[in-house]
């Protein structure tokens, strides 16, 4: 009977063992459960949060996209507004702003004949930039973008040839290279160019909406220019052809402008015609006409003529010094006293004068035209 309870207890203790193993079992598989649920709960409070901010950003970026297609027709239509050259480079800046978040921009403007690159306006980068500053078309990386009529990307810099780098660093504006630089071409014609620096990260496609605005500003230099020779037209003298009087200041002031800007000298060149300094109005204008002829058809583009007088046509040369002035008053000596009219009348003598006005001597209109009259004339001594 002993031994039977004894068998028993053994067995009641065996069983009571075995329960507690399981039990441990069950509770080590219930807390591996319970923990792996929670690595989910985490898992997933952290996706719906990253959910949560991928959902503010696109919704700012949608709200960012709806309000630009508010704004930019509105920037258009300042851009286009603009009157003059330096305005133009103002609004530019500011529509890069506005666009970009970017506040440190520059803008380099083209002469007329493209060769040159002039600073005209500056924002957040005075302590790098300051005019007049001047580079040609083809140095440095604003030359580069300028040259080949793409946008300049710093970051992509590292695709272009170890020739082509090096070409650049040796000519760049010292401490200066743009994160974007986009030329402002049209119809194979260079305006200038806008340079954006430390564009802010936050900033959504600055590269895309920088190229638009550059197109923009070249279709308004565009429209400035043909705007100036409209104003001109409208001034025109019957007898020549040529702007009046009343357009010598504006015009001059202009030139003296791209003097400064584009460290580039101006010869102004007055004739005077002797036989046009008669009172018979026919032959004045017979005359006059001859010569102001022949000044259209032998000019560059690039240069203006005025009548400025009974008997008097300016010439304003841009990028003509000293030597270039003399050569173009010898051939105007010795070609025009033989041009003939319909019966055969020579034009006779002529009168020239020039004076060649350098970079950096700051000259306004009223003292070059003062200047000018102190000049003797150079006669052709043809009767």
């Amino acid at each position: 009977m002993i031994i039977g309870i004894a068998i028993g207890l053994a067995v009641g203790a065996a069983g009571v063992l075995f329960a507690i193993f399981r039990n441990r079992g069950e509770t080590k598989d219930l807390e591996e459960r319970i923990n792996t649920l929670k690595s989910n709960l985490s898992a997933t409070r952290l996706a719906c949060q990253e959910a949560d901010a991928n959902h503010t950003r696109y919704e700012l970026e949608i709200r960012k996209h709806r309000d630009l297609a508010i704004l930019f027709p509105e920037l258009v239509k300042q851009v286009l507004s603009a009157r003059t050259p330096d305005e133009l480079a103002r609004l530019l800046a500011r529509a890069m702003n506005r666009l970009t978040g970017c506040e440190r921009i520059a803008v380099f403007l083209a002469d007329v004949r493209g060769g040159k690159l002039g600073l005209v306006h500056v924002e957040g980068l005075e302590e790098l930039l300051r005019p007049p500053l001047v580079i040609k078309v083809g140095d440095g990386h604003v030359g580069f973008a300028a040259e080949t009529g793409m946008v300049f990307d710093r970051k992509a810099l590292e695709n272009e040839s170890e020739l082509t780098r090096q070409r650049l660093e040796k000519s760049a504006i010292p401490g200066f290279i743009p994160d974007y630089a986009a030329p402002m071409t049209s119809q194979g014609i260079l305006y200038g160019v806008i340079c954006l620096l430390d564009v802010p990260t936050t900033s959504t496609l600055p590269r895309e909406r920088l190229r638009s605005i550059a197109a923009v500003g070249a279709a308004a230099l565009e429209s400035i220019r043909l705007l100036s020779r409209y104003e001109s037209a409208a001034d025109m003298d019957p007898d020549t052809g040529l702007p009046g009087q009343t357009r010598l200041l504006p015009v001059l002031t202009q030139e003296l402008e791209r003097v400064r800007r584009f460290d580039s000298p101006l010869t102004v060149m007055e004739l005077a015609v002797v036989k046009a300094d008669d009172p018979d109005r026919f032959r004045v204008r017979e005359f006059m006409s001859i010569g102001a002829n022949h000044l259209k058809a032998t000019m560059r583009n690039i240069d203006t003529g005025l009548r400025t007088g009974g008997n008097l046509i300016t010439l304003l040369l841009p990028g003509t010094g000293e030597d270039g002035a003399s050569n173009v008053m010898q051939r105007l000596i010795e070609d025009l006293p033989g041009l003939r009219n319909d019966i055969g009348d020579e034009l006779g003598e002529v009168r020239l004068r020039f004076l060649v006005v350098l970079p950096g001597g700051g000259e306004t209109s009223e003292t070059v035209l003062e200047a000018l009259d102190r000049v003797d004339y150079t006669s052709s001594l043809r009767a």
